[in-house]
């Protein structure tokens, strides 16, 4: 992308959204990047219908890619949590504040000297945009 857009910037139209990005299958990084570029601006937004459908396209050309190349691994509810705290740079205090709990709640956990409660599933689940069942 050559121009640096933002939401008052963006068009209104999908085609007129096609004009500056064009939705196609993701093949690499760079389009990964360059897909994500344009949803971050969109994500959070008051969007018309138009800007909805685009932002939905989009959303599912990145999942599609990320679903074959970076797939989430295959583990226990412990493990995948491991991982998605690893992945945006988080730790055990910084879960037990997700959990809204003691810091030690969080460390303990991580030890697996405790288990996660269904509540908590769902706080994860929420904070992570997953399925909760993937924490069991």
């Amino acid at each position: 992308m050559k121009k640096t857009y933002s939401i008052q910037t963006l068009p209104k139209s999908y085609e007129e959204l096609c004009q500056i990005y064009l939705p196609r299958t993701i093949h690499d990084n760079v389009d990964l990047k360059n897909t994500i570029e344009i949803v971050d601006i969109l994500a959070g937004h008051k969007l018309n219908q138009d800007q909805e459908d685009y932002l939905e396209t989009l959303s599912e050309l990145i999942e599609a890619y990320e679903s074959e190349h970076h797939p989430l691994p295959k583990s226990s509810g412990l493990g995948s949590l491991k991982f998605l705290l690893e992945e945006n740079h988080l730790n055990g205090k910084d879960l037990a504040e997700i959990l809204k709990s003691s810091h030690s709640l969080g460390y303990k956990i991580l030890a697996g000297d405790r288990n996660l409660t269904p509540q908590q599933m769902k706080a994860l689940g929420e904070r992570f945009s997953v399925d909760p069942g993937l924490f069991l």
